[in-house]
C-alpha cells in the first residue's frame, strides 16, 4: 500500500502481510506481521547488487520521525558504498564482544583470580598448612586492590603490592611475586583474563632477595645460651620454649613437633616412640623417633589425661600453629620497631628461625661422631643408594643410643658455666 504521507490510522488497520511505502522516502516501508507492524528499509547491496533489508525498529516504539532519521543514517552509508546490514552487523559484534569483555572483567576481580589460583592450583598440589599460608599471604597482599578488575591491574599497581609486602617482609615479599605472577598465568591460561601479566619482570616489587637455601645453624655457644634463655621468666611462654627445645631434641621440624598427638605415642622396650603419619610428613612417609631424656619428659609433662595434642591451641581442639613458634621468637628478637614488642624481653641469640634448631641438631650429631645414615635416617632424609634400603628396625637401637647422646650433650650445655663459657 502506497500513501503520501504517513498516517497512523492507516498504518494501524494495516492489513498482516501488507506493507506501506512513502513514494518521498524510498526503501523506507512498515511491514505488518500477525503480532508487529516493523519500521524497514529494503535496498540494493552497492557491492552485489542483491536487494537487502534491515529492521529499524517496531512502531509504534519507533515513531516515523525516528524511523526517517534512521532510514537517513542507513540511506547515507549506502549511498557512500557501504554494505548496511554488513555494518550493523558488524556494530552489533562489536558491542556483544563489548560486552563480554565487561563482563568477563567483572566476574574476574583480582580477589577472584588470587582464589581461583587457590582452589585449582594451590590447594590439590600442596598441604593443608601450606595452601592456607599462601591463601593468607596473597588475601594481605591484594587487599587494597582486591575489588578491582584483574585485567585493569597496571604494573605500577603490581610494584605497589609487592613493594607495600617488601617494606616490611622483603622474603615474603619475593614469595608473592611468584605467588601473584603464577595466579595471573593461570588466569591467562585459563581464559578468565586476556592482558598481559602485570608481575612479569624482577624489577616488580624492587629488588628483592632470591630463593637462596638457608644454612644457619647454632653454635655451641648459642645453643647453650639458648636452652638456658628457655628456663628464664618472661622469656619464652612454656609451649614455645617446649615445642623449640623438643625440636632441638628430636631432629623434627617445628610443624612436626606442634602437632604431635597422644595417638602417636607408643612405649617399648622402656622406650618412647614418637609414631608420625605419613600424612604429616613432608615426605609422605611415616617417620618414628624415640622420645629419651629431657624429650620424654616433655613429652610426659604435656600430655593431657583424656588424651589430644600435647602443644594444643586455646580451645583444644586444634595444635597451636607452626607460625606461632616463628612469631613468639621474632618478638622477642628485638629487630621489630613495633610497640607491641617493646616491652618485651631481647633473647640472647640473634638472627635464628624455628627451622635452624633441626640444623644445629643435625650438625651436633655428626660433630658427636653420629654415622651419616644414621643422623639422616633421625631427620627423615631419603637415604642414597643400598642405604636407602636398611629396614626401620635396623636404624632404631642406634636412633635411641645418638639421640641419647645429643641429650646427654645439650644438657651439659644447659648449665650455667662459669664466666658465661661453655664446658667442652
Amino acid at each position: 500500500m502506497q500513501i503520501q504521507a504517513f498516517d497512523a490510522r492507516t498504518a494501524k488497520q494495516l492489513p498482516v502481510g501488507n506493507f506501506l511505502t512513502i513514494p518521498a522516502y524510498p526503501g523506507l516501508r512498515l511491514v505488518a506481521t500477525a503480532t508487529t507492524k516493523t519500521w524497514t528499509y529494503r535496498y540494493r547491496d552497492p557491492a552485489t547488487g542483491a536487494l537487502k533489508q534491515m529492521s529499524l525498529g517496531r512502531w509504534p516504539g519507533i515513531t516515523f520521525p525516528q524511523a526517517l532519521a534512521a532510514w537517513e543514517q542507513a540511506r547515507g552509508a549506502r549511498s557512500v558504498g557501504v554494505s548496511v546490514g554488513d555494518a550493523r552487523r558488524a556494530k552489533q559484534k562489536e558491542a556483544r564482544a563489548t560486552s563480554e569483555t565487561l563482563q568477563r572483567r567483572q566476574r574476574s576481580t583480582v580477589s577472584r583470580v588470587v582464589h581461583q589460583y587457590i582452589e585449582e592450583v594451590v590447594e590439590p598440589k600442596r598441604k593443608t598448612k601450606g595452601a592456607l599460608e599462601t591463601n593468607r599471604m596473597l588475601t594481605r597482599a591484594i587487599e587494597k586492590f582486591k575489588k578491582a578488575p584483574a585485567e585493569d591491574l597496571t604494573r605500577e599497581q603490581a610494584h605497589e603490592i609487592v613493594l607495600t609486602v617488601a617494606k616490611t617482609a622483603p622474603r615474603v615479599a619475593a614469595m608473592t611475586r611468584q605467588e601473584l605472577r603464577a595466579c595471573w598465568e593461570h588466569a591467562i591460561a585459563t581464559g578468565r583474563i586476556a592482558s598481559a601479566n602485570p608481575f612479569l619482570g624482577k624489577t616488580i616489587g624492587g629488588a628483592l632477595p632470591g630463593n637462596v637455601k638457608r644454612s644457619r645453624f647454632l653454635n655451641t655457644e648459642e645453643t647453650a645460651a639458648l636452652l638456658q634463655w628457655f628456663r628464664q621468666p618472661r622469656a619464652y611462654s612454656r609451649t614455645v620454649a617446649e615445642a623449640l627445645e623438643l625440636t632441638l631434641r628430636t631432629g623434627l621440624r617445628s610443624g612436626e613437633v606442634v602437632e604431635m598427638h597422644t595417638r602417636e605415642l607408643r612405649e617399648r622396650d622402656g622406650i618412647l616412640w614418637l609414631h608420625i603419619p605419613a600424612e604429616r610428613m613432608k615426605e609422605g612417609k611415616p617417620h618414628s623417633v624415640p622420645l629419651v631424656g629431657r624429650a620424654r619428659a616433655i613429652a610426659f609433662s604435656r600430655t593431657p589425661k583424656e588424651g589430644g595434642y600435647l602443644f594444643p591451641s586455646r580451645d583444644g581442639k586444634k595444635p597451636v600453629t607452626q607460625k606461632s613458634l616463628g612469631v613468639e621468637v621474632y618478638a622477642h628478637s628485638g629487630a621489630s620497631t613495633s610497640e607491641v614488642y617493646s616491652h618485651l624481653r631481647v633473647c640472647p641469640v640473634t638472627e635464628w628461625a624455628p627451622h635452624d634448631l633441626r640444623r644445629t641438631a643435625r650438625t651436633m650429631l655428626q660433630e658427636l661422631g653420629c654415622p651419616f645414615e644414621v643422623g639422616e635416617s633421625i631427620l627423615a632424609h631419603a637415604l642414597p643408594g643400598v642405604a636407602g634400603n636398611y629396614a626401620v628396625s635396623a636404624l632404631a637401637q642406634q636412633k635411641v643410643e645418638w639421640l641419647t647422646k645429643l641429650g646427654a650433650r645439650l644438657d651439659q650445655l644447659a648449665e650455667v658455666t662459669v664466666a658465661g663459657r661453655v664446658a667442652a
